[in-house]
């Protein structure tokens, strides 16, 4: 018993110190919060952007309980620059810039979307053709003339030729010209001329079929009154795409991101003007989202659909 005593008594003051080691190390942990927060908002040339911005900054105070600092930016490259490089830390991104940043670093994750009225916070990439023309489905138009955006459309181009290719139709292979028009609505125009047999475009797939749905394409071509709607059909669409990303910086405390997407989430109801501040177009509310959301839009910067998307073929 003397010998255990005389070893606990030398053991204490090192396990001791052990144990502090470990508190420690676990109060300095990753977790430790930031000083202040860094928020970049794309403006262009919107000459009363702080002022309109400054109730979402307020909140985001109130939210993160930290300084929140606002970096203005002149275009959305500039926010995937200031992100990717660590000069900011929280932009709200289109979703392809979203898929830029990632390209870049894989340095940042989305928080939330937004949305744009009741409806789920998603669009979609879509191929309309006319209806009844025996032409109903991907098969039916091999060989046949597709109408696309220019090569840095987001829906025209890039997100539906590498979401087809996804699916397993290479677009250059299966249609037998891609026919590059003005903006989507020419190339519904150009499908019932008959000049080409399908076209890109995009759609909130929500609401009345009938009325070309909420937003996209075919609602655009159905409120301008043209002869026709009720001629065209969708026959494939991608798979949703987030409408947004609120996105922030990875390295950030993960308390500090759950508090932050928790925020963000009751804004519309809790802070309305700070919401709209931020989100005047898309009114509905925020919805949280996970990366692998805006897959449709990553795989657009990915090796594997490189070549099919260089405007040069194969």
């Amino acid at each position: 018993m003397a010998l255990v005593n005389h070893l606990f008594r030398w053991l204490a003051p090192i396990l001791a110190a052990v144990f502090l080691s470990a508190a420690t190390a676990s109060a300095q942990d990753p977790e430790t919060m930031p000083d202040r927060l860094r928020l970049g908002v794309v403006v262009a040339a919107d000459e009363g952007a702080r002022d309109r911005v400054e109730p979402f900054r307020l909140a985001l105070e109130e939210i993160a309980d930290l300084p929140v600092d606002l970096f203005l930016m002149d275009t959305m490259a500039d926010a995937v620059e200031a992100l990717a490089s660590g000069k900011i830390d929280y932009a709200r991104l289109s979703p392809s810039a979203y898929a830029a940043v990632h390209q870049l670093c894989s340095c940042v994750e989305p928080l939330v979307t937004a949305a744009p009225d009741d409806f789920p916070a998603r669009f979609y990439a879509v191929l309309i053709a006319k209806r009844g023309a025996e032409q109903g489905t991907l098969a039916d138009l091999k060989g046949k003339r597709l109408a696309v955006g220019g090569t840095d459309s987001v829906t025209g181009y890039r997100v539906p030729l590498a979401n087809l290719a996804a699916d397993g139709v290479d677009a250059r292979a299966h249609f037998s010209a891609l026919v590059e028009v003005k903006d989507p609505v020419e190339g519904l125009r150009a499908v019932l001329d008959g000049r080409v047999d399908a076209t890109l475009g995009w759609s909130s797939l929500a609401g009345e079929a009938k009325n070309g749905y909420t937003a996209g394409t075919l609602n655009d071509f159905y409120v301008s009154g043209e002869r026709g709607f009720k001629d065209l059909e969708i026959v494939w669409r991608s798979p949703p795409i987030p409408y947004s990303a609120h996105s922030v910086r990875k390295d950030l405390p993960d308390a500090l991101k759950r508090r932050l997407r928790a925020g963000l989430m009751d804004m519309r109801r809790e802070a309305p003007d700070a919401y709209l501040a931020i989100e005047p177009d898309l009114p509905g509310g925020f919805e949280p989202v996970v990366h692998a959301d805006y897959r449709p839009v990553l795989r657009t910067y990915e090796d594997d659909y490189a070549t099919l998307l260089d405007p040069a073929g194969r």
